[in-house]
């Protein structure tokens, strides 16, 4: 009998019925207590409920939110510390230190790696591993939503190898400013070379039409459409401002972006002079300076009747413009939906959305204080009853759960490299849609405002994740998966094994017991926290139950049922 075929036959059928039928739901047969959320239009007043977790369940189901995946120790803390505490200590990084990849990458080249035989894999994998293993699991999970927002992808850079150094530092940037400010952070991406490569504008110039150069657009659309305000002007619950005909009102128009595009030019990477501005540069990673002399400095109207007027001061133009598009009333809204579609659910309440906005423009934008609403809100600790709420869990985050849920291990090479070498470890965009900083364009691996179909051609819910979820790559995502667990787990890794090795010996022991339900019921724990129903419960006991009396061993059947637990659409639904 081949248990992985049939699973991957089982999952098939699994997966089809996930694209037709939940609805961006798929929970257990128990969704918790119910919630009135209030009224829409207004704020509402939250129900409080214990900072202590109650259960088990509870604790898993927030680290579920906030981390890459729960674990018994962290459930057990959790538990000990309750959910303020936790989340002070996540923030705070002299108890939590931050992970950084500029300084492991550094690092293998101070221990005799050739700075040439650098690779992207290096990154992804050192990242891919340290979400999995690392400690400030908090900063993480933001750092990598916020690369979901300012995107910037390793696909289009001029040398893979030798920016791969660049790129580490972006991914730090954002990590280092995960709970801080938005505006300051704004600055640092706006300045950061990977993404004035990636949007163009380093070395961006004002017009001269003797030459015929005009200022790129790249960067000054995408910092309104993407990064700070929408298309739409909005109001703090996300709801459309509406015009007296009842029509959507734009947040900008074609001058406004390019009056943006003017805004900037003159910027280039650091350490060149004026003879050498715009030149490529690959290995900078210093914030982008200023050359007055490519700065266009004519007025320039901007979004809401805003004049840039700062002459050919490059650095006061972007100021102005920075300030202007933070202070903008659409940018709590349109960020603070993004981030609880990241970590809690693809179509929160207007309700949800306006507290969180709110705790944003009474912080100025502190993204501490923003996320700290995120989790801690009713809704998201209490989840409604609505079929709706929820959210598709992103592949790269499925294996950093399954490599937290069952501990893990890795050893490194002895210069401390970390390259995996199991099937497409190099980049996992091929099977699983989905790597780190590698997104295929600008709009990211998914869009905020992807809508499930549904019948009748009328627009369903939202779900960002589904725009990468086909039965094609759901089976290419399965696949992935189901090498991971057959193929590393029991015996200790050294330091060629090709993966992290997975620890199932506490259900390889249930197993030996023919305890099947305890072995279901770890699984819910870790993988669905507590909400696994009734029903599919008993299914996967009967499977058990089925593969015993085949006379499998336990340590096949310990992973069959990993493998039948991540092939489920509730595991595939994040409730």
């Amino acid at each position: 009998m081949d248990f992985r075929q049939a699973l991957r036959a089982g999952g098939l059928a699994l997966g089809l019925c996930m694209l037709a039928a939940c609805g961006g739901g798929g929970g257990g047969d128990d969704d918790g207590p119910s919630l009135t959320p209030g009224n829409p239009s207004s704020p509402g007043t939250p129900s409080p409920y214990p900072d202590i977790p109650a259960t088990d369940a509870d604790a898993a189901r927030f680290l579920t939110q906030a981390t890459f995946g729960p674990t018994n120790a962290e459930i057990a803390r959790l538990r000990q510390i309750g959910y303020r505490r936790w989340l002070d200590e996540q923030m705070d990084p002299s108890r939590t230190p931050t992970t950084l990849v500029l300084p492991h990458l550094q690092q293998l080249v101070a221990n005799g790696m050739l700075a040439t035989d650098l690779r992207p894999q290096h990154r992804r994998n050192y990242w891919l591993w340290q979400a999995a293993n690392g400690n400030d699991q908090l900063r993480m999970r933001m750092a990598f939503a916020l690369s979901e927002i300012f995107v910037m992808s390793d696909r289009e850079v001029a040398d893979s190898t030798a920016t791969v150094n660049r790129i580490a530092d972006y991914q730090d940037t954002l990590a280092r400013g995960a709970f801080g400010s938005y505006r300051t952070l704004l600055e640092q991406v706006a300045l950061h070379p990977a993404m004035g490569y990636f949007l163009s504008h380093v070395g961006n110039r004002k017009a001269d039409p003797r030459r015929n150069i005009t200022p790129d657009e790249n960067f000054g659309r995408e910092v309104m459409q993407l990064f700070s305000i929408g298309l739409y002007e909005r109001n703090k619950d996300f709801s459309p401002v509406l015009d007296s005909s009842g029509q959507t009102v734009p947040t900008y128009d074609e001058q406004v972006v390019s009056a943006m595009a003017r805004v900037f030019t003159g910027w280039t990477y650091a350490g060149q002079t004026d003879a050498q501005f715009g030149r490529g540069d690959n290995t900078s990673f210093a914030p982008m300076e200023c050359h007055p002399a490519f700065h266009d400095d004519q007025p320039k109207q901007i979004f809401r009747g805003v004049v840039v007027n700062e002459g050919n001061n490059c650095t006061a133009s972007l100021k102005r413009t920075l300030d202007a598009l933070a202070d903008h009333p659409n940018v709590a809204p349109f960020i603070s939906r993004q981030l609880i579609q990241r970590f809690v659910t693809s179509n929160p309440s207007p309700a949800y959305v306006e507290r969180v906005a709110t705790t944003w423009q009474t912080s100025g934008g502190n993204l501490g204080q923003v996320i700290r609403a995120v989790l801690l809100d009713t809704e998201a600790r209490m989840a409604p009853p609505d079929v709706g709420f929820g959210k598709a869990r992103e592949p790269l985050v499925k294996v950093a759960t399954l490599w937290r849920a069952f501990g893990a291990r890795y050893v490194p090479a002895a210069n401390g490299e970390v390259r995996f070498t199991f099937s497409n470890a190099g980049d996992l965009t091929a099977s699983l849609m989905q790597d780190s900083q590698r997104a295929p364009s600008v709009f990211n691996f998914f869009e905020p405002d992807y809508r499930l179909p549904a019948a009748n051609g009328v627009q369903g819910i939202f779900g960002p994740e589904f725009q990468i979820l086909t039965e094609a790559t759901y089976l290419s995502m399965l696949n992935q998966n189901d090498a991971l667990v057959w193929n590393f787990t029991g015996a200790a890794p050294t330091a060629t094994t090709a993966a992290p090795v997975l620890d199932m010996s506490r259900l390889t022991t249930l197993a030996e017991a023919r305890d099947h339900a305890g072995m279901v019921a770890q699984v819910n724990l870790l993988l669905f926290h507590g909400t696994l129903g009734s029903a599919p419960s008993q299914t996967m006991v009967t499977m058990l139950d089925r593969l015993a009396a085949s006379n499998e061993t336990a340590a096949n059947r310990a992973k069959s049922l990993v493998l039948i637990a991540l092939a489920s659409p509730e595991f595939a639904i994040q409730r």
